[in-house]
C-alpha cells in the first residue's frame, strides 16, 4: 500500500510514498499521509561532518541516512518521530552488524558441565542456549515457567537431532 499526492497527468508522475509495515491503511489520517509525503525528513546536521542527517522510507524499509551511509530503523523506531540523538546512535553502529541477543532470563549452570544456560528472545521466538546449542521453546511453554530440567531436556533433544546437510547446486 502507498499514499499518492495528485493524479497522473501532464505534469508527470504524482508523488508516492509506501506505507511502513507497522502501519495499516485504515489507520492513516490526512495528517499522517502529509507527514509521509514530506519524507525524507531532515533531522539536522552531523556534529562531526556538518552534513545533514535524513530519515526516510526506502526499498528495504525505514532508514536514516548521512553522507551516503544508511542504517535501518528498528521495530521500536518510527520514521515520523525519530529524533537527531537516536539517528546519531544508529549511525554510530557498525554497518551490517546485528546487535547480539541479550539473555531474557538466566536459568543457571548446566548440571553436567557448569556452563550457563539462558533463555534468549530471537528472530523466530524464544530459545534456550547452552554453549553452541540453541533449542526453540515450544509455543505452549512460557519463558517465566521454564525450569532448568525442562531446558536441559530441550537441549538434549536438539543435540540428538541429526545434522542437516547443506547441498550445493552444481554449476551448469
Amino acid at each position: 500500500p502507498y499514499i499518492q499526492l495528485g493524479e497522473n497527468g501532464d505534469s508527470g508522475k504524482p508523488r508516492r510514498v509506501s506505507l511502513p509495515k507497522t502501519m495499516q491503511p485504515d489507520d492513516v489520517t490526512l495528517k499522517t499521509a502529509l507527514e509521509l509525503l514530506q519524507l525524507p525528513r531532515n533531522l539536522g546536521e552531523h556534529p562531526e561532518t556538518g552534513k545533514k542527517i535524513e530519515a526516510g522510507i526506502g526499498r528495504f524499509g525505514p532508514f536514516v541516512r548521512h553522507n551516503g551511509e544508511y542504517r535501518s530503523l528498528t521495530k521500536n523506531d518510527n520514521v515520523l518521530t525519530i529524533d537527531h540523538a537516536r539517528a546519531l546512535e544508529l549511525l554510530a553502529q557498525e554497518k551490517g552488524k546485528r546487535q547480539h541477543a541479550k539473555a531474557v532470563r538466566e536459568l543457571g549452570k548446566h548440571p553436567t558441565d557448569g556452563e550457563p544456560v539462558a533463555i534468549y528472545e530471537g528472530r523466530y521466538g524464544p530459545y534456550v542456549k547452552h554453549g553452541k546449542i540453541n533449542a526453540s521453546l515450544p509455543k505452549d511453554v512460557s519463558i517465566e515457567a521454564l525450569t532448568m530440567a525442562e531446558a536441559v531436556e530441550l537441549l538434549e533433544k536438539k543435540k540428538a537431532q541429526p545434522k542437516k546437510k547443506r547441498t550445493r547446486k552444481k554449476k551448469a
